[in-house]
């Protein structure tokens, strides 16, 4: 009986201990401890596939229950920069973290999980393209390396690779260059047959380059549109195009 009553005194001072406690302070989300890649590679003893593994499934099953729960998940490209650190060969966070990357997003980690991805699978179009798209759309806007990481791709011999794609580069380009040097551009392109099949798109760069993206004069995009097909079929003079083109640009 002694021993119960004791028992019972100390359940009810742990309690009270308990319920009078101060509330412990909120701890960081797990991601957060995330350890560096050569602490991960000394843990795993040379186990480092095995290892990259673990830590990829343990951030697609938070991904998945933040699906689940309606909560954000922004961590998943750091998960996909250790486990690639980790094992550079992973192909599969490359996939992930370049796909579902917003191009608007602020946290640039994927550009370091990205830049391995084109380096370790250079001739891997799809990861080439979901890079060169953050790249020139997300918060640096760097068309530069985005024309440089697809110019690869023009000669390429691989036959699933869209016509489009091959000529990407092209449109990065094109964002890089003063106005003149633009239409330069365009106007030869448009006189190249190989471009011929994708003549459609060129009205559309064509008003970028002019700063005339949204034009509603439907004058001057339906005189564009005219002058490109021509250019495709080689039934107009390209100086007195570039001279038109020019005199559209829109002054800032």
């Amino acid at each position: 009986m002694r021993h119960i009553v004791c028992i019972l005194l100390s359940c009810s001072i742990i309690g009270f201990a308990f319920y009078n406690a101060e509330p412990l302070p909120k701890l960081p989300q797990k991601e957060e401890f995330l350890p560096k890649a050569e602490y991960a590679k000394a843990i795993a003893m040379g186990h480092n596939v095995t290892a990259a593994g673990l830590f990829w499934i343990g951030g697609v099953i938070d991904l998945g229950e933040s699906y689940l729960y309606g909560t954000s998940y922004a961590w998943l490209s750091h998960v996909g920069n250790l486990s690639t650190e980790l094992d550079s060969l992973f192909h599969t966070p490359y996939m992930v973290v370049g796909s579902i990357t917003t191009t608007d997003e602020p946290d640039t980690t994927d550009f370091t999980v990205m830049r391995r991805a084109v380096r370790v699978f250079p001739d891997d179009w799809r990861l080439a393209i979901y890079f060169a798209l953050r790249l020139a759309n997300g918060p640096t806007h760097n068309y530069a390396e985005a024309a440089k990481i697809m110019k690869h791709f023009e000669t390429s011999p691989d036959t699933t690779i869209p016509s489009h794609i091959k000529s990407i580069y092209r449109n990065f380009e094109l964002n890089t260059m003063q106005t003149e040097m633009a239409i330069e551009m365009l106007v030869n392109d448009a006189l190249n047959p190989q471009y011929k099949s994708l003549i459609k798109g060129f009205t559309p760069k064509a008003l970028r380059v002019l700063h005339r993206v949204g034009e509603s004069d439907t004058t001057i995009v339906n005189e564009v549109n005219f002058m490109m097909k021509k250019l495709s079929e080689h039934a107009i003079d390209p100086n007195y195009v570039y001279r038109r083109l020019l005199s559209f640009k829109k002054e800032d």
